[in-house]
């Protein structure tokens, strides 16, 4: 499943009272609210939506507050839809009060819980994730596969009057490696470029920008094995680059380079030190180890 069958949900009308929808990046969480939010404004009854959260803070909800809004009676709406954020962060207290509410749903509106799933790099004793319920609810894991999130992309690119190659698509999915948030920023940048037709080199253009030298001239420079001119480019195009958006182009190129698996090996273990033990890992570093796999050019 994913915001599809949440669309889906949405034109039949939301048969179920209460929604339980579940999403590892933020950007799921940004389009299931739009989405709920454009379901009730089509009669412009926008204050017939809202939307609480249970993370701890200034703004935190009670669920007294939330069950008091779900069964308020919706004005001049069918039905009025309540969004809870951070569901996995319900307290202890308050599970039994939303069980007896779910028991006994309002028929005036919708419940939709988000609860945001365990990361990868979430460490193992990370508590907030786990949200046990004793109740069963509608289930909907938001998260679009990749055959749904190209053509996503592909519709939001055409909302701008351009159209993008696939190859480019694929090549920006990369760059962003799992982060979908990043990846629905650099569309939008692309669409900035004043270009009708978008491809690989423009895709490069938004997300690196121009600097006398790019990130596929750096690649082609590893490819021959010299250091010298490789480290020379990256260290003029390096400022205010992001370095895991820089492993994916060099990943996509040395895929394209046929590159020996040690170059895989090399680019996997800095993605992981950057993403976790060692932010601040030295890329030229990176980029001298992977020359030397290379034979140098004569």
């Amino acid at each position: 499943m994913s915001l599809v069958h949440l669309d889906d949900e949405r034109k039949k009308g939301f048969p179920s009272h209460v929604y339980l929808l579940n999403y590892k990046d933020y950007f799921y969480l940004l389009e299931a609210i739009r989405l709920l939010r454009d379901y009730v404004d089509e009669e412009g009854r926008t204050f017939n939506f809202d939307v609480y959260d249970l993370d701890p803070g200034d703004g935190q909800a009670s669920m007294a507050e939330i069950i008091d809004t779900l069964n308020m009676a919706s004005l001049f709406a069918a039905r009025r839809v309540i969004c809870v954020k951070n569901f996995q962060k319900i307290k202890k207290a308050d599970v039994n009060r939303m069980a007896k509410y779910v028991e006994n749903p309002s028929p005036m509106s919708v419940l939709c819980l988000f609860s945001q799933l365990k990361d990868k790099g979430d460490k193992p004793s990370d508590k907030s994730h786990k949200t046990t319920v004793p109740f069963t609810l509608k289930t909907i894991t938001l998260d679009f596969n990749e055959r749904e999130l190209n053509g996503w992309a592909q519709k939001k690119i055409a909302s701008y009057g351009c159209t993008i190659a696939v190859e480019a698509v694929n090549f920006l999915k990369d760059l962003c490696g799992d982060s979908v948030s990043r990846f629905a920023n650099e569309l939008d940048k692309l669409t900035l470029l004043g270009r009708k037709e978008i491809g690989i080199t423009d895709v490069e253009e938004a997300v690196f920008g121009t600097k006398g030298y790019t990130i596929f001239q750096v690649a082609d420079a590893i490819g021959k094995g010299n250091k010298s001119a490789a480290l020379a480019m990256y260290t003029k195009i390096r400022d205010g680059l992001d370095d895991t958006m820089v492993l994916g182009a060099l990943n996509w190129q040395m895929e394209r380079k046929m590159a020996p698996l040690r170059c895989f090996e090399q680019l996997n273990d800095v993605n992981k030190a950057v993403r976790s033990t060692n932010p601040n890992y030295p890329i030229e570093f990176l980029i001298y180890n992977l020359c030397a796999i290379f034979p140098q050019a004569r």
